[in-house]
C-alpha cells in the first residue's frame, strides 16, 4: 500500500485504496482539523504536498470549487477529498485552534487569502534620501505636510501605471505591479519610477519654498515570484506581498546609499525589459541571505516606454 509521510507529525502511515488522506490520518490518531466534517466546505483539513503530487487523485468538483474560491496553490490539497495511488510527503497546514480560527475567518471574506497565491510581479521600494537629517531640521507640522504631498504625488503616479502601494514607511513606500496579472508589470514599474523621479525633482523646488532642505528619493526594483495574501487579525488586516523578490528589492534600494546612485534595478528586471532601459553603470552588491553577489544596474531616465 502507498505510504503517506506527514512531515510535521513525524509519522508515516499506510493508505488503503480509495481512502482519503484525512481518513487515514485520523485513523492514525493525528489531530487533523476538519471543521466541516470532511465535506469540502471549510478547508481546515488543507495540506501542502511536498513530494508525490503525481500520486494524488485530481481535484474533484467540490475541491475545485473551494480551491478556486480561496485561490489555493496547486500544491495545496483538501485532505478530505484527496486519495493516493503512490507514496506522498505532506504537511498539515492547520495545526491548532488558532490556525483553524484564522482559516475559518478568511473563508468568510474575499480573496486574497491567508495562505496566499503566487504571482509574477515587479516590486518597487522608494525612500527619501537623508531622511534623518531632513526630519531633524524640519518642524513636525511641515514634515507631515510635505510627506502627505509626497505620498499624494507618488500614489497617483503608481496608480496611473497600474501599480499598488501596499506599505508606507516613515520615509518611503513599497509598491507592487502585476497583482492584476498584467504581463507588462516590469515596464509599468519602470515608467512609474522614471515619472516619479521627474515629479519629485519638481517637488524638490517647491519644498525649498517651505524649508531650506533638499528632497530627493532613491528607488530599487526587482521582478519575480511573490506570495500575495492577507495578513493580520480580524479588523486589522492588510494585503501583503512576501518572498525573496520583495526582500531583494529592498536590499537593492538600500544599496543606493552606499553606491551614491538614485535608481537601481536587478539584472532580472533589466533583462526583462529587453534593451528598453539604458544602464549608466553596473555593480555587484552583497545582499543579506544571498551567498553570491547580486548584479544591479543604475538606470537613467531615457526609457523607451
Amino acid at each position: 500500500m502507498p505510504t503517506i509521510e506527514v512531515v510535521n507529525d513525524c509519522v508515516s502511515l499506510k493508505a488503503e485504496p480509495g481512502k482519503t488522506i484525512l481518513a487515514s490520518t485520523l485513523d492514525a490518531g493525528i489531530p487533523h482539523a476538519h471543521a466541516c466534517g470532511g465535506q469540502a466546505l471549510c478547508s481546515t483539513c488543507r495540506i501542502y504536498v511536498e513530494e508525490g503530487s503525481e500520486n494524488l487523485c485530481p481535484r474533484n468538483e467540490k475541491e475545485t470549487a473551494l480551491a478556486d474560491q480561496l485561490g489555493l496553490l496547486n500544491e495545496v490539497r483538501l485532505a478530505c477529498q484527496t486519495t493516493v495511488s503512490g507514496d506522498v510527503k505532506i504537511r498539515r497546514l492547520v495545526l491548532d485552534e488558532i490556525d483553524e480560527a484564522i482559516i475559518l475567518q478568511h473563508g468568510k471574506a474575499s480573496a486574497p487569502r491567508s495562505l496566499g497565491v503566487e504571482k509574477d510581479a515587479s516590486v518597487l521600494f522608494v525612500d527619501i534620501a537623508d531622511y534623518t537629517a531632513f526630519s531633524e531640521k524640519t518642524p513636525a507640522y511641515d514634515i507631515v505636510h510635505i510627506l502627505n504631498r509626497y505620498f499624494h504625488i507618488a500614489g497617483n503616479i503608481i496608480k496611473q501605471h497600474k501599480g499598488k502601494i501596499i506599505d508606507y514607511y516613515g520615509d518611503g513606500f513599497l509598491a507592487i505591479f502585476g497583482i492584476d496579472d498584467d504581463p507588462n508589470h516590469a515596464q509599468n514599474l519602470m515608467n512609474a519610477g522614471f515619472e516619479l523621479c521627474e515629479a519629485i525633482d519638481k517637488f524638490d523646488i517647491a519644498v525649498h519654498d517651505i524649508i531650506n532642505n533638499d528632497f530627493k528619493i532613491r528607488l530599487g526594483a526587482h521582478t519575480g515570484k511573490v506570495i500575495w495574501g492577507t495578513i493580520g487579525i480580524e479588523g486589522m488586516q492588510k494585503e501583503a506581498a512576501i518572498g525573496d523578490t520583495v526582500n531583494l528589492a529592498s536590499r537593492i534600494e538600500q544599496a543606493n546609499k552606499t553606491l551614491n546612485t538614485r535608481f537601481l534595478i536587478s539584472s532580472d528586471l533589466f533583462e526583462k525589459l529587453e534593451g528598453q532601459c539604458r544602464c549608466q553603470e553596473s555593480f555587484e552588491i552583497e545582499a543579506k541571505g544571498k551567498r553570491e553577489k547580486i548584479r544591479v544596474h543604475s538606470v537613467n531616465r531615457h526609457f523607451v516606454g
